[in-house]
């Protein structure tokens, strides 16, 4: 115990630059603490809340500390430093606030915490007062960034120039003959009956202004739920960002719109329980590429609420895989469709800075989405290397504008909704974009201010100390209250909204959307050219509607009524849970073949066999069945999404011309199957995004087989049922996300953040990882990109018709977790980048390869694919049983060269 009548020192120190030279940038933010001598009552009294605060340290990340440290030194009579346990000796205690400005990004978190306001933070003219107008400080620091390596990343930036939003927009005053209304007592420029979708799919909504995509992870659980519970309160659908939704908030699953981006992250089960699926083709402050989620990012909770392995480094692919052309985008929305039903929306996010923007939205109206959400250029992220971020894509307004005036001539306008976002930064702006065109407005950034967000731009980092971007500071946020901020904030700017069109002589939502009421004045030559040079009519070219009756935009319900006695017919032929469909070759299309096995499986039909199939899609997708047998040829994307269900494809051998059991692009694309086995070969993009089941294709695989597998589907997942959460309303909703989230709260507040990640472990433990066998055909070997981009899971090549080198290139190129099998004499340069090749296996390779084999040998042996596969696998069985150490030593193992 220290004496009382030891003095007591306090001291404000800051810690000395570790560079001189050229290098020696300096701090970008100047950290002023004042003293209590310098302004008595105010200056600081160090109790250390800005120690606890500030969580920024970018040169040592696992620092306890940020800017700021307290320490306590201690001093005998002499002056001389002794250890608190010489408690004898000790004369003079001094306490000292160590800062380090070096690491402040003006998040100001330290600022507002403080309870003497003693903080102040500006920016340090010795780092900007440098170079010149046309070479400041901006491009001087960062050349030097570079030389020095450091890493070029940002994140939530809006631009190296001011947003075109800002200033030099008008609009229009009310007209003589449409004299303004006065929205505060009259019903004009409601904002409140509005919905996205305009044909089956639709959702109701009571603000026009949307939340936007951004993921669980790229949140922390608490600001992910904040803007969940704002959603739902304020009437809107909530979009769940490319990270889908974590179990404690599936309750709220019929407010959400999943995203599926070029990761494919996520269980994807209970589909049909969401409000809709959005797909995502662009990210505006990307490019249309890819993201990168860092492994120290990627915790336990993560990698189980994405199915990947844990902490390891994910990619995401720059372009979406499973459209590679225009032709196949009414492929996939078939397939969603078919997956969803009628009334679930399918919507696309597209990037607007493409030449070919115009014909981008067409492609994507005319393939049958419910809306289309334009990705503009002020548009932010969680991470995005700067050269990109300072250089994107085209000004909201005049996306909106281009896009609306390309579906008005094409005849789709009424067939699509468009929600636009990028840059919007208050209500003037979103009724703006309202003004050019869009449905909806999207703002994403302003949504997190009520949360803390000063914009500091260290999102990517996991440091934000407010808690919205860092998942171990999240429990500073309450979500509660912080929704409430948010419904606040958003029915403020709906307000302004309805004044300023009730200013025009409004009356509804309808009445602003494209109505192209205001003007342009400013230095920009494409919007003047575009909104400044021409009255509001010159804007809006006369264009003759076009009735689109394309079959994509076709319900269920038509199909039926097209083709109810065909449909009734089958169905009457039901034994039981047993029903066998002749397909006749061509005589029941893709959609129509889906509802009957839809309506089989409503009667309660478990087993299928579908006989003379050639090509027909949507197979199995929606369908809740326990097995699925086909005879002939499989089309695109079928066996999408299926879950729990054993499927055999098999030739038939009944006409004079044999149809072989092979599978086109796509098949079992996003799946989990108890087993999925095609006794022939399949194209492209098998098994891809797959993440849980087996494999087991007789022949050979196309390019990008297994791309982006996955590492497992968690039990709780496995397991979920929604089904009781249909008819509850908002408010029971609401009230079980705070409970399952108290609940949390409780757990967390017990242990530290390592521990409670540590309660998930055993769950992530006991996935187990998709397995997918290809036996190889003497047509052709495997193509390039096999278990490209995979994130766990294991692939196994057997050729059995002993081709000296049966794959392609780049095999297993960008692979973060699992492993490849390969029999053959595989060259060091078909390897794609970042995997190694073992020469050799372990005893527990062999036993799980054994296993395997055995099971694929069993599965094919009595199935008559071709006289030459068959000798081929009896005499690779044979050797098989005979020898085995002698198969196993013709196999090579790939696996990730860095965790």
């Amino acid at each position: 115990m220290i004496k009382k009548e030891m003095i007591i020192k306090k001291s404000i120190k800051y810690i000395e630059p570790l560079e001189t030279g050229i290098y020696a940038k300096g701090s970008k933010y100047w950290v002023k603490v004042t003293s209590d001598e310098e302004e008595p009552g105010r200056g600081c009294v160090f109790c250390s809340r800005c120690v606890d605060a500030c969580t920024h340290n970018l040169k040592n990340p696992n620092s306890e500390f940020g800017v700021f440290r307290m320490e306590t030194v201690y001093y005998d009579s002499e002056g001389n430093r002794v250890l608190v346990d010489d408690e004898d000796k000790i004369h003079l205690v001094e306490k000292i606030l160590w800062i380090n400005p070096d690491e402040c990004c003006n998040c100001k978190r330290c600022v507002k915490m403080c309870p003497q306001r003693a903080i102040k933070v500006f920016k340090n003219p010795d780092y900007h007062d440098i170079g010149v107008e046309l070479t400041d400080s901006t491009i001087i620091n960062n050349c030097l960034k570079r030389a020095e390596g450091d890493s070029m990343l940002s994140s939530a930036h809006l631009g190296a120039q001011k947003s075109k939003l800002s200033n030099d927009w008008l609009i229009d005053a009310a007209e003589i003959l449409s004299p303004q209304r006065d929205h505060l007592h009259e019903y004009a420029g409601k904002f409140d009956d509005m919905y996205l979708g305009k044909r089956e799919a639709r959702f109701k909504c009571e603000t026009p202004i949307f939340d936007v995509h951004m993921s669980y992870g790229s949140n922390s659980h608490e600001a992910f739920l904040a803007r969940l519970i704002a959603s739902i309160k304020l009437g809107r659908p909530f979009f769940t960002g490319e990270g889908y939704l974590h179990p404690d908030m599936m309750p709220a699953a019929k407010y959400c719109i999943l995203q599926f981006g070029s990761g494919g992250y996520g269980p994807w089960v209970e589909l049909d329980k969401f409000a809709g699926f959005s797909m995502k083709y662009g990210q505006d402050a990307k490019k249309g590429k890819g993201g990168r989620l860092q492994a120290k990012k990627n915790d336990i909770e993560i990698a189980l609420l994405r199915c990947v392995e844990a902490l390891r480094n994910l990619t995401a692919p720059n372009p979406q895989h499973l459209q590679y052309s225009i032709e196949e985008l009414p492929m996939r929305v078939e397939s969603l469709r078919a997956l969803l039903g009628d009334h679930k929306l399918i919507g696309a996010d597209v990037y607007g800075t493409a030449w070919n923007f115009k014909e981008i939205v067409v492609a994507l109206a005319k393939a049958g989405f419910d809306y289309i959400t334009i990705k503009a250029g002020d548009g932010s992220t969680g991470a995005a290397h700067l050269v990109d971020l300072q250089n994107r894509g085209l000004n909201v307004v005049y996306l909106t504008h281009t896009a609306d005036i390309a579906l008005r001539e094409e005849g789709l306008r009424e067939q699509v909704s468009i929600i636009a976002e990028g840059g919007v930064l208050d209500s003037f702006h979103a009724f703006l974009v309202l003004l050019a065109g869009a449905d909806f407005v999207g703002m994403g950034m302003r949504t997190l201010h009520p949360l803390g967000c000063t914009l500091c731009q260290r999102c990517h980092t996991g440091q934000c100390a407010w808690g919205i971007t860092s998942r171990q500071y999240g429990d500073r946020i309450d979500p509660g209250i912080a929704a409430e901020g948010i419904v606040n904030m958003v029915r403020s700017f709906q307000k302004d909204m309805e004044g300023l069109a009730a200013g025009l002589g409004m009356s509804s939502h309808a009445d602003v959307v494209g109505a192209r009421r205001f003007r342009y004045h400013g230095n920009d030559p494409l919007l003047f050219e575009t909104f400044g040079k021409t009255e509001i009519f010159k804007q809006l070219p006369k264009v003759s509607i076009k009735e689109r009756k394309h079959k994509v935009f076709k319900t269920y319900k038509v199909v039926y009524e097209e083709n109810k006695d065909l449909i009734e017919n089958i169905l009457s032929k039901i034994e039981g849970d047993y029903l066998k469909i002749d397909v006749g070759v061509f005589e029941i299309d893709s959609r129509t073949l889906n509802l009957i096995m839809k309506l089989a499986a409503e009667k309660g039909v478990k087993k299928f066999l579908l006989d003379n199939v050639v090509g027909q899609r949507l197979i199995g997708t929606g369908i809740n069945c326990d097995e699925i047998t086909v005879r002939g040829l499989v089309g695109n994307h079928a066996f999408a999404f299926v879950k729990d269900v054993k499927i055999n494809v098999l030739p038939n051998k009944s006409h004079k011309t044999s149809i072989p059991a092979n599978a086109h692009v796509g098949v079992a694309n996003t799946s989990n199957p108890k087993e999925i086995n095609i006794a022939g070969e399949v194209g492209d993009l098998f098994a891809a995004y797959s993440v849980s089941g087996k494999f087991r294709v007789a022949k050979s695989g196309g390019v990008r087989n297994l791309l982006l597998m996955k590492a497992g589907l968690p039990k709780e997942w496995a397991e979920l049922d929604l089904s009781k959460y249909n008819d509850w309303d908002k408010e029971s909703i609401l009230n079980e996300l705070l409970l399952r989230y108290q609940k949390r709260r409780s757990l967390r507040k017990k242990m530290n953040w390592g521990q409670f990640l540590k309660t998930f472990e055993k769950r992530l433990n006991e996935r187990k990882p998709p397995v997918a066998i290809f036996g190889v055909g003497a047509e052709k070997g495997m193509g390039d990109y096999f278990m490209e981009y995979a994130q766990g899971g294991i692939g196994i090549v057997l050729n059995v018709v002993e081709m000296e080198n049966p794959m392609g290139y780049y095999i297993c190129s960008g692979m973060t977790a699992g492993a490849a099998y390969i029999r053959g004499n595989i060259r060091d340069n078909q390897l794609g980048i970042g995997v190694m090749k073992i020469d050799y296996l372990t005893d527990e390779d062999k036993i799980f390869l054994n296993n395997e084999i055995e099971d694929f040998i069993n599965t094919f042996k009595d199935v008559d694919i071709d006289d030459t596969y068959n000798e081929k696998l009896r005499s690779f069985a044979e050797r098989f049983y005979k020898d085995k150490e002698s198969i196993f030593n013709d196999f090579v193992k790939i696996i990730p060269v860095t965790s």
